[in-house]
């Protein structure tokens, strides 16, 4: 890359850490475009992008193997350092025949589950020594950060040999209380799957899965946990009823019954979550728990799933929150307007009766 070309490069990165965008955007033909709390926002000051100079970018951040990948795949993700100043989860792709870039920045420190606004409950699960947690939300709804957070408070407070599978790695951990090893999906293992049955062998107290893709990396999963091993695993769901409904739907009817009994067994708790514009600036964690208490435990077996949304709502002793109650809660609190919540409620009814009632 050219001298003046990298120099606009820098300060285009320069002025996305400065403004504490979450996401940048290159695409040909536009300004460079930043996310801040939720809202894009194009960077008026810049030059409109050529297809040329993101060619140039895309040439001198990666490696001759990797444009392989680019060139056979259309689309490549990976991790960059950008002169040490700060760190990046890249996602380069195809549109229109041109090359365009995403960036997404990596937050330097761990915050704690307290500083994420995430419910008490869900700190206790870092004192679990075994079963199944599960992270879930759409993309961008925080759920590697909660992850990472999950895992920095074990690794404070627990002598354990912990295994994360990611791809990419985002956050490096370092060695406190406990040993993790961090295994990247394309460079230290071929597959989640290769990575899942490896770790069948292994002397192993907790593993974290970035990505659950296939009902055999599914099973996998549940029977390490079902071993003695605490499992935290990523999912892209919007509910807690829908997480359960989307594992036991992966395997056909004949198989069901014991996936049932299993993950009945296995299961630990769900944290289900958002990221809401908040009022003043910023952003605001909305997040809906769900612990295995002996009642879900019971309606699982029996595969009546639906009545999870009636425990939810009535367990609060137990550390339990709909996400239409987080919602709501967070609007009388006057973190969030009642119409950004409503267009996230996962029952519009249940959220403005909350909003009334409660």
């Amino acid at each position: 890359m050219e001298t003046s070309q990298l120099a606009t490069l820098n300060n285009i990165l320069a002025e996305t850490v400065k403004r504490q965008a979450s996401d940048l955007h290159l695409t040909v033909g536009k300004q460079p475009v930043i996310r801040i709390d939720d809202k894009l926002q194009p960077l008026l000051e810049a030059e409109v992008l050529t297809a040329d100079f993101l060619t140039e970018i895309a040439d001198s951040l990666l490696k001759e193997e990797q444009q392989e990948v680019l060139e056979k795949e259309k689309e490549i993700t990976f991790i960059y350092n950008w002169e040490n100043k700060a760190r990046f989860k890249i996602n380069i792709f195809q549109q229109r025949g041109y090359l365009s870039i995403s960036w997404r920045l990596i937050p330097a420190k761990v915050r704690t589950l307290l500083e994420l606004g995430l419910p008490p409950a869900v700190d206790k699960f870092t004192k679990l020594k075994d079963g199944l947690i599960i992270l879930t939300g759409p993309f961008a709804s925080g759920r590697t950060t909660t992850a990472v957070s999950l895992i920095e408070e074990i690794n404070k407070n627990r002598a354990e040999h912990i295994i994360t599978i990611e791809k990419p790695i985002e956050f490096i951990f370092t060695n406190k209380k406990s040993i993790i090893d961090q295994r990247e999906v394309g460079r230290d293992t071929n597959s989640f799957l290769d990575a899942l049955e490896n770790c069948q062998e292994e002397d192993l107290d907790v593993l974290l899965v970035e990505e659950i893709n296939s009902p055999q990396e599914l099973s996998l999963i549940l029977d390490i946990a079902n071993a003695g091993t605490l499992v935290i695993a990523l999912m892209n769901t919007d509910s807690a009823i829908q997480t359960i409904e989307k594992i036991l739907f992966s395997y056909q009817s004949f198989e069901r019954e014991r996936i049932q009994n299993l993950l009945a067994s296995v299961l630990r708790g769900i944290v289900v979550q958002r990221l809401l514009p908040q009022v003043g600036g910023g952003l605001v964690l909305v997040s809906e728990v769900l612990v295995s208490i002996l009642a879900v435990k019971s309606v699982i077996r029996e595969g009546k799933i639906r009545q999870l949304n009636s425990i939810l709502q009535t367990s609060k002793e137990e550390g339990m929150i709909t996400l239409d109650q987080s919602l709501a809660d967070l609007v009388k609190r006057g973190k969030i307007v009642s119409e950004e919540a409503l267009t996230v409620a996962v029952n519009k009814e249940d959220f403005q009766s909350f909003l009334k009632n409660n």
